[in-house]
């Protein structure tokens, strides 16, 4: 008991290296054996939701440590209001392995090896914390490969949970590998086959796929886009003394994105440190911003809208031409706890830490927004970036480009800021688009339809990126036009699995 609960603990700190920022990537092939091991010698289904529970806590206790910052300096907790805060967070999001434990066991009591089973589970639930209460599919097992472009590939045919479940799918083997080695029983040959084919495939599959995508130089365009980090610190963005600095930071910054040939400026998330419709005029200035600079620009800030007699206010972004505001974007699926707060009406404790006035109200749809010599692009505004279905959303619209504009300057010096960026890289491969991110502290970057970062900023830099983005083809990848079919038919076989398994009898003891 007192071993399992080691190597599930051990397991969960493992896998969480092989993600930002220690990034040891190969790690997660071989990260979750010693929590395999552990489910190997559950005496019971309750043992076994623990020893899940303590990898998920384990795992998501240091890759999302980062939250407890953010609540003491920028939500201003005190420090144990804020660590509860972390823990019901990490307790919370502990439960999905813990279900896939659980699910596991019962199934693999009843003649079923991990190594069959555990992928379509672990996709199961990794979908389920994508979709359930409002979803937070942060650090799915596939965002560790980001950085392996060949792994990463499939993506275009099955999202991020095709490159999850190969993990879990050599994980499983390798364990069960090494069980039947141990107990001196030959290993299962076709077991073993079907996971290194199924390896071989998908890096062949990335190979074949990146070389129809040529490298930046070699990629012809009319679209200049001039992304601005100007890196102004969360604490001061928003004091009043500070609102002329913040203005002539990004116009000078502008004027050498232009200078350098930039055709399209682009601000980060809430940029303007004002509030765009309101009675304060100053939200006019990026417009006579972009009048001296004679560029339109895409400008991240607050707004606030009448709707049907009641004040509304969003998180959007507006794409400014001169004296005229061409279209805007309000952020469709906002941060629980930090844009608005869940149940407000049954807890009224204020607005989410983000929020300016009061919660931000959610947007309808997507936004496609068009400018001469630039492919029609979407925006992404912060963490929208980690949904798949968004960007395929806006891609299916008429996008030929994404434009993620973000303020990670709530994290700080964190693993976060680089989290999100790997995650926001997936979405150019599943999409096969080029992606631009701007960050206010950043990291802003430049992405192109393989998933390789083109250029990029570093974090707590102030600079500029300025890059030719080709003009879309036309061509939609399979993800985009299908989507999750592939989770979708994982999920299907799991649960039929699982009523079969159900109907069995026990085969299998657990060893103590």
């Amino acid at each position: 008991m007192i071993l399992s609960l080691v190597a599930s603990t051990l397991s969960g700190a493992l896998f969480s290296f092989s993600f930002a920022p220690a990034r040891l990537d190969l790690v997660a092939w071989i990260g979750l054996v010693p929590f395999f091991w552990a489910l190997g010698r559950s005496p019971t289904r309750a043992h076994a939701a623990l020893f899940g529970f303590v990898f998920g806590f384990a795992f998501s206790l240091l890759d999302v440590s980062w939250v407890y910052r953010t609540l003491l300096i920028h939500g201003h907790f005190a420090p144990l209001p804020a660590l509860f805060t972390l823990l019901g967070m990490v307790t919370t999001l502990a439960l999905f392995p813990a279900c896939f434990a659980s699910a596991l066991d019962m199934i693999g009591r009843r003649g079923y090896g991990p190594a069959i089973v555990a992928p379509f589970l672990w996709v199961l639930f990794e979908y389920l914390r994508t979709v359930a209460l409002t979803g937070f599919p942060w650090d799915l097992a596939g965002y560790s490969q980001a950085d392996r472009l060949l792994v990463v590939q499939v993506a275009d045919l099955t999202g991020i949970y095709g490159v999850s479940f190969l993990i879990v799918l050599v994980n499983a083997t390798v364990w069960e590998a090494c069980e039947r080695l141990a107990a001196r029983r030959g290993p299962k040959w076709g077991m073993i086959a079907a996971a290194v084919c199924s390896l071989i495939l998908a890096l062949g599959y990335g190979w074949i796929r990146s070389g129809q995508f040529p490298r930046a130089q070699e990629s012809g365009g009319t679209c200049m886009v001039g992304l601005l980090q100007a890196n102004i610190p969360q604490e001061l963005k928003w004091e009043d003394t500070a609102r002329e600095f913040t203005f002539q930071t990004y116009e000078k910054l502008g004027q050498e994105a232009v200078d350098q040939g930039a055709r399209l400026l682009v601000w980060p998330e809430t940029a303007a440190p004002v509030m765009f419709g309101g009675r304060d005029n100053g939200w006019r200035r990026p417009g006579e911003i972009s009048m001296r600079l004679k560029v339109p620009m895409l400008v991240g800030a607050p707004s606030v809208k009448l709707i049907r007699n009641e004040i509304h206010y969003f998180n959007s972004a507006f794409l400014v031409d001169g004296d005229s505001l061409r279209y805007r974007y309000d952020k469709v699926h906002l941060v629980p706890f930090g844009e608005y707060m869940p149940l407000s009406r049954l807890l009224p404790i204020g607005p989410g830490i983000a929020a300016r006035e009061a919660d931000y109200s959610p947007g309808e749809e997507m936004t496609v927004m068009k400018m001469g010599g630039c492919p029609p692009f979407s925006v992404l505004i912060c963490y929208e970036a980690i949904f798949p279905d968004l960007s395929r959303s806006a891609l299916n619209q008429g996008s030929g480009l994404l434009v993620n504009i973000t303020n990670d300057g709530w994290f700080g010096a964190t693993a976060a800021p680089y989290q999100h960026l790997q995650m926001a890289r997936i979405r150019s491969v599943e999409n096969r688009v080029w992606l631009v991110r701007c960050a206010n502290t950043g990291i802003s970057a430049i992405i192109d339809p393989v998933g390789r970062i083109v250029d990029q900023i570093p974090l707590n830099r102030q600079g500029i990126l300025v890059q030719t983005v080709p003009s879309a083809k036309g061509a939609r990848a399979f993800y985009t036009r299908f989507g999750d079919v592939f989770a979708w038919a994982c999920i299907a076989i799991a649960l039929g699995i699982g009523l079969l398994a159900w109907k069995r009898p026990i085969t299998r003891q657990a060893r103590l």
